[in-house]
């Protein structure tokens, strides 16, 4: 697997947490001392995250650093389709009829501002 597959798959993590905590990448950028672009790189994969950065960004996120690392081979290999029917699984797994829905409604909204039908 190339480096620039595995940047990747840890910069789509890092947006999914940023995207799902609410925070923008400007405010990201300012907490843990980059510039927005640089969380754009990241996001991108054009830069790899230094074990620095990731433990300030896991300690500003709250989430741990595994997170960002555990399968991420295998989620770099897989590709979307298998991401998707991933969450679409867990997402399944929400007992609660209205965090499904709204969280259903969240991805839905994400992906037309992305330019996605």
């Amino acid at each position: 697997m190339k480096d620039q597959e595995l940047n990747l798959a840890i910069g789509q993590r890092l947006r999914s947490v940023r995207a799902a905590r609410g925070v923008t990448q400007s405010e990201l950028a300012a907490h843990i001392g980059v510039a927005f672009q640089q969380i754009q790189k990241y996001e991108n994969g054009t830069n790899r995250l230094s074990v620095a950065v990731m433990l300030r960004l896991c300690s500003f996120m709250k989430v741990d650093a595994s997170w960002f690392v555990n399968g991420v081979e295998t989620a770099a290999e897989a590709g979307v389709e298998d991401e998707a029917a991933y969450l679409a699984k867990k997402i399944g797994h929400i007992s609660d009829e209205t965090i499904r829905r709204n969280l259903t409604m969240l991805i839905h909204s994400l992906a037309v501002a992305d330019g996605a039908n």
